[in-house]
């Protein structure tokens, strides 16, 4: 941020006095955002149960009630799950799965790309339990599901998509799939052969 401020004083029409409280407000910045995120982070931590736990409980819908959903149309499949469950039946499975945006979002107007629409269904899939990533409380862990899911939405571009992680790849498949996504999966494991998957099932 404080790059971008670079030359903003050869601007016209801009006040020395905006400009430095702009720079001020910058510098603060880090020490704002640390002192929000800890008090988050103490909140979260007092809380008997995590918001996923939570979750499950009202729901009674998590990883072993989602496990024994197979391929095709795993997206769909959830969904008719959920819509069992009150208020659920009340939203739309686009909106849902963020592939379309709730009317009250800034820019709902705006169609998302195939990127951020496989990006929205891998999100909610693994936080509904959909093979989803563990010890999530862990940053490193944390930041290995956040680059998994970010690796699903790149290669969303691309022709093929090679992984040896069950996971991801279940994930991603199911996405890809609901989205109508061309990407060819291939799911390999360590010492054995690559088993190609086609038209996004992770089979």
């Amino acid at each position: 941020m404080k790059k971008a401020l670079d030359g903003i004083e050869e601007l016209p029409l801009v006040n020395a006095i905006d400009i430095e409280n702009l720079q001020k407000a910058i510098e603060g910045m880090p020490e704002l955002m640390s002192s929000q995120s800890s008090e988050m982070a103490k909140e979260l931590d007092e809380k008997d149960d995590s918001l996923v736990s939570e979750f499950e409980t009202v729901t009674r819908i998590g990883p072993i009630v989602l496990k024994n959903i197979t391929p095709p149309n795993v997206v769909e499949k959830i969904w008719r799950v959920l819509s069992e469950v009150p208020n659920f039946s009340k939203m739309e499975i686009e909106a849902f799965f963020g592939v379309k945006p709730h009317s009250f979002e800034e820019d709902a107007d705006r169609e998302r790309t195939t990127q951020e629409k496989v990006n929205a269904v891998y999100h909610q899939l693994n936080f509904l339990g959909y093979y989803r990533d563990s010890k999530m409380k862990k940053e490193r862990r944390f930041r290995a599901s956040f680059s998994d899911m970010t690796h699903a939405g790149i290669a969303s571009y691309c022709h093929l998509f090679l992984c040896r992680d069950e996971d991801l790849v279940m994930k991603a498949a199911a996405a890809y799939e609901y989205i109508g996504v061309q990407t060819k999966i291939l799911h390999y494991k360590a010492n054995k052969s690559i088993l190609p998957t086609a038209n996004a099932s992770a089979d």
